[in-house]
């Protein structure tokens, strides 16, 4: 029985391979892109997905996503390293007045790729 199984799996190598391949690229040439653009949309503000939830227009969500990221790149008016001739610490130090130092190092945190935003 093995050996009758085992042969007739080999002689449909071809149909079974063929199957396989065919299930593979139709997944990553057809429903791939359609499940993308049904969550992300065509232009990445928001497909079919996210307008069941939110009711909004393409208009209207292009708008939010632009002021998300700009919210996010967006530094401030003011900043210390923005004035003409800032003091350094150093400088204080030499003339008396004591600095807080930092606990931790701040360092600048890399922002989310745009499709996240």
């Amino acid at each position: 029985m093995e050996k009758l199984l085992m042969r007739n799996i080999y002689n449909a190598r071809f149909v079974i391979g063929s199957l396989a391949a065919f299930s593979l690229l139709s997944w990553q040439l057809v429903h791939k892109q359609k499940l993308m653009i049904d969550v992300y949309g065509v232009d990445g503000n928001g497909g079919r997905m996210l307008k069941i939830i939110t009711d909004l227009s393409d208009e209207e969500m292009a708008r939010l996503k632009y002021a998300r990221r700009f919210s996010w790149h967006w530094k401030g008016s003011r900043r210390y390293t923005d004035t003409i001739d800032p003091i350094s610490d150093q400088e204080l130090a030499d003339r008396g007045i004591e600095v807080k130092q930092e606990p931790f190092v701040e360092y600048m945190k890399r922002p989310p790729h745009d499709k996240y935003l």
